[in-house]
Parts: C-alpha cells; sequence; structure tokens
C-alpha cells in the first residue's frame, strides 16, 4: 500500500512539475524566432507571423483596410503597424496578447514605416506631414513628437541602431543612397562605398553591419557594408528583385522578400554562405513582403489551455494576456 502512495504521490509531482515547466516555458522565453510579415493572400494587406520554417502561418491584424510594416516593442508584446483604417494612413500599436490596437498617429498626411527603438523609448515613422517625406520620431504614448529630418527630397525607410543611438535611411537628396544620423537628427552623413542606388536598410544586432537592397549590374539585390564602408558583400545574386533585408536576432540570417518564380514571396539566407542558399519560406500566390524578426524576448503568443501539449515550440493559435 506504500509502494502504491508513494509511486501516486510521485506522479502527481511529475505531472505538476511538467505543467509548470510547460507553461514557462510557453508564457516566457521563446525557444526559436519568428517572422511577421504583410499580405494580401486574402484579399486585401493584413499581417501575419510565421515560424522561421515558413510554418504555422497566424493572422495578427484582419480588417479591411491596408495594414502593413510590423515592428516590435522588445519585449515583443507590442506590434506597431502602418495602418489605413480610418481613411488615410496611420501608425497603429496592437496588444499582442489582446489583439487590441489604438492609434498612435493622427494627420491628414500619411505616417508609414515605423520602426521601434530598441530601448523601446521611440518609434521613429515617415510622414508626409511637412510636404514631403521626412522622419519623424514619437514616443509609444503619442508624446514627444520629434522632426528628425528635413528637406525638399524625400526620406524613408528608417532602422535604428542596436543601442538606439543612430538611425539609418533612405535619402533622395544628391547624392541620394543610405545615410545614418544621430538619434535627434543631427549629423547626417552618407554610408561609404555604397552602390549608388541603394535602399531599406537594416542595421545588424551587433552595430557593425548594415544589409541594404541595392541595384548592380542591372540586378536588384540584397548588399551586406560595414558601417565604415568596408567590405562590400553581395549576398543574394538572382535577375529578379530581392528586397527588404531583416536580421536575425544572432546576425547569421537575413529574410527578404523577392519576385523570384514569378510571385513575390519571402526567403531566408545565410549571410556567411558564400554561394546562393536562400530558402523560400512562403508559398501563396498572393504578395507576401516586408519581413522582420519577431524579438526573442518574450513570447508574444501563446496557446489554449487545451493545446499546450501539442504547440510546445510552434507558433501558437490563440493570444491571451
Amino acid at each position: 500500500m506504500r509502494r502504491k502512495l508513494v509511486f501516486i504521490l510521485a506522479l502527481g509531482t511529475v505531472q505538476f512539475l511538467g505543467g509548470f515547466l510547460i507553461g514557462e516555458n510557453l508564457h516566457g522565453h521563446a525557444t526559436n524566432p519568428y517572422i511577421a510579415f504583410s499580405s494580401n493572400r486574402n484579399g486585401n494587406y493584413d499581417i501575419y507571423m510565421m515560424d522561421i520554417n515558413g510554418n504555422n502561418v497566424q493572422q495578427l491584424t484582419d480588417h479591411s483596410a491596408s495594414e502593413s510594416s510590423p515592428t516590435f516593442a522588445p519585449s515583443g508584446r507590442w506590434m506597431a503597424y502602418t495602418s489605413s483604417r480610418d481613411g488615410n494612413s496611420d501608425i497603429y500599436i496592437m496588444n499582442l496578447a489582446t489583439q487590441v490596437s489604438r492609434r498612435l498617429t493622427n494627420h491628414p498626411e500619411r505616417d508609414t514605416s515605423p520602426d521601434w527603438s530598441p530601448d523601446g523609448r521611440w518609434i521613429a515613422f515617415v510622414s508626409e506631414r511637412a510636404g514631403t517625406s521626412n522622419i519623424y520620431k514619437i514616443e509609444p504614448d503619442s508624446s514627444n513628437l520629434q522632426q528628425l529630418t528635413d528637406g525638399k527630397e524625400a526620406n524613408n525607410s528608417p532602422t535604428w541602431s542596436p543601442d538606439s543611438q543612430s538611425i539609418a535611411f533612405r535619402s533622395f537628396r544628391d547624392p541620394a543612397g543610405i545615410y545614418i544620423m544621430d538619434e535627434d537628427g543631427g549629423n547626417a552623413i552618407r554610408l561609404k562605398n555604397q552602390p549608388e542606388a541603394a535602399w531599406s536598410p537594416a542595421w545588424s544586432p551587433d552595430g557593425k553591419q548594415i544589409a541594404f537592397s541595392a541595384v548592380l549590374l542591372q540586378n536588384h539585390d540584397i548588399y551586406i557594408l560595414n558601417v565604415d564602408g568596408t567590405d562590400l558583400r553581395q549576398i543574394t545574386l538572382h535577375l529578379e528583385g530581392d528586397w527588404s533585408p531583416s536580421w536575425s536576432p544572432n546576425g547569421q540570417t537575413l529574410v527578404f522578400f523577392s519576385l523570384w518564380q514569378d510571385n513575390y514571396d519571402i526567403y531566408r539566407i545565410d549571410v556567411n554562405h558564400t554561394i546562393e542558399n536562400r530558402r523560400k519560406l512562403t508559398r501563396h500566390q498572393g504578395i507576401d513582403m516586408g519581413p522582420v524578426w519577431v524579438p526573442t524576448g518574450a513570447l508574444p503568443v501563446s496557446p489554449r489551455m487545451n493545446t499546450r501539449t501539442t504547440v510546445w515550440g510552434r507558433v501558437k493559435k490563440s493570444l491571451e494576456d
């Protein structure tokens, strides 16, 4: 009788600890990063998320208006994005646990392309409120709006440095290309030795490199260049266009979208390989574009209670606080 009682108690302890550990894994730190992207696969542009192999696709926004350009708070619990749901393009912020969004910007002119600073304090974005596209920053509570660029030529595609002290962006000033400025908009300097038509910069996690799209030898490809202008490397080589690179958290991989095989899809590529090694992640007839990595600091989605044991390590199907 004692042996049976000990077995029952031990089994209960194992079940309790197992449930506790699984719960901690699901609600704590994600073991694998995820990729968010925009797609018109359901008739209009919405934001989706998938795992790093392109599986377990989950729709994050569902609106008849166009919604795109996701960017995440460092915690992974909030997502800023562009939406035209009120008849004009503005920036919104979604609580990923509740899927409730609130409006961050509210202006008659277009506000687009948000990028959340790694320290969580600012969201940079592009606005036409001054007559042409310029870069602004704003705090996540909609306070302290600041204009960072001011010129007749358009400026767009802001991306924060990992230390949140600088912003790289694309400018149509002369000479056009990718520039780097201080976080307050000062000291804008053109990135040295970049191809002439360079755009869509993305800062590496270690702060030493910038990936971008560029046209060289009539091909739209992805390149990497050190911030000091040395060691230009071509990462993709294809006759069709490759756009909008985004670094993985460990700095070993880029995701981007490409018009390859006659359709716009998301791809992943290892930056350390010397030959083309892209892997196709989406396979839908719609347009999939603008991929970004979801921060691994916190798991932004979690499973239903009755599916915890079957979805551990995958993108989860429901959202809860």
